[in-house]
């Protein structure tokens, strides 16, 4: 019996051969090894460069370095647009006007985001107009007292107008102020924020009749 199928011929070689040498013999029937699809050109001339290795933290070592200490002169220009301005007066005498003209003095101990300080050995300087500054232009324009604030000084930031140093040479004799009691002062204070109220009253009457309706406050 013959089957169609079968080849004519065996393998080289004889029977008891290895078929692992009989299929070496075979390999150049074979067709070519398959090819890798080109890659694109990445402009990399030389062999790919090795994945660069993770960092290894060390177990067992030594504390990490302490952060540096940031300086005023360190910092970029944009942080001396927010409270970070203030990093710079800290512990140094300061005055503080507040938007509804009030001035207080003292020594900036603390202060927060937000602009919020803590004032020590602070005090409210009271001014008013000196009203013999019109007919005497040798008299100063301003009276003065100050008034102590016993215990730690808080001032919420929204209220800030102006925080600046006090220059220390010529904090005894401020130019165009001159140090009197405290009932003429305040009495003098009353009578100049009632004469300004009037003054505020009559605008905005005369702004509204046109048109336009705006309280004193916004100014």
């Amino acid at each position: 019996m013959s089957f169609p199928n079968q080849p004519h011929s065996g393998p080289a070689g004889p029977s008891n051969m290895a078929p692992g040498f009989n299929a070496m013999g075979q390999r150049p029937a074979q067709g070519p090894p398959p090819q890798e699809p080109a890659r694109a050109h990445t402009g990399q001339t030389g062999p790919p460069m090795p994945p660069s290795p993770l960092p290894q933290t060390q177990l067992g070592g030594g504390r990490p370095p302490a952060p540096q200490t940031i300086l005023p002169g360190d910092l970029p220009p944009q942080a001396f647009l927010t409270s970070s301005m203030l990093l710079d007066m800290v512990d140094k005498k300061v005055a503080v006007l507040l938007r509804d003209e009030k001035e207080f003095i003292g020594i900036l101990r603390s202060y927060d985001q937000y602009a919020n300080l803590a004032l020590t050995e602070c005090f409210e300087r009271v001014a008013a107009r000196n009203p013999e500054a019109a007919s005497n232009p040798s008299a100063p324009k301003w009276l003065a007292c100050d008034v102590p604030c016993h215990g730690l000084m808080t001032i919420r930031g929204e209220n800030v107008t102006i925080c600046a140093t006090i220059d220390l040479d010529r904090e005894d004799e401020p130019a165009g102020l001159e140090f009197v009691d405290q009932e003429t002062v305040r009495k003098l204070l009353a009578e100049q924020q009632a004469e300004k109220a009037t003054v505020e009253a009559k605008k905005t009457k005369a702004l509204k009749r046109a048109g336009l309706e705006i309280t004193p406050s916004q100014w």
